[in-house]
């Protein structure tokens, strides 16, 4: 009997709700992933990478590669933190304007995403996700 993989089964539904997310950004010129960093900075309004790959759940190498574009088109800004060894990051003017550009294109997504599932499917799914999510700690 062929047995289900719960991994690629999950991945696949991701890479589709992410197609939808860089779909709809594609306007601003940010990925998702990039979306979801500018959102958690502006909400912290100040953060740093340790704080960021906890909230996330994601490696040092996967954040930095999502980060770098941020920094070099201005959108982050990078300080020195109390202790040397954490730079703080916060959105710059220019990141606050993309932000707040890319919110709508956000909400657009979640609005076609929330169009196409039943509000059952939608409740199912973030139950899920926070369930394999807790898998972590």
């Amino acid at each position: 009997m062929f047995d289900v993989c719960l991994n690629f089964s999950i991945r696949k539904a991701s890479r589709v709700l992410n197609k939808i997310y860089d779909r709809h950004l594609q306007s601003v010129g940010i990925k998702c992933t990039q979306f979801t960093i500018l959102r958690i900075i502006d909400y912290k309004q100040q953060t740093t990478s340790l704080e960021l790959i906890d909230i996330m759940h994601m490696d040092q190498t996967t954040l930095s590669r999502s980060l770098k574009p941020l920094i070099r088109d201005g959108f982050i800004d990078v300080t020195p933190g109390e202790d040397r060894r954490y730079k703080l990051l916060s959105l710059s003017p220019s990141g606050t304007r993309i932000f707040k550009r890319a919110l709508k294109a956000w909400q657009a997504a979640q609005d076609d995403i929330r169009s196409r599932l039943t509000k059952k499917q939608l409740a199912e799914l973030l139950s899920v996700s926070d369930a394999i999510a807790a898998l972590d700690n």
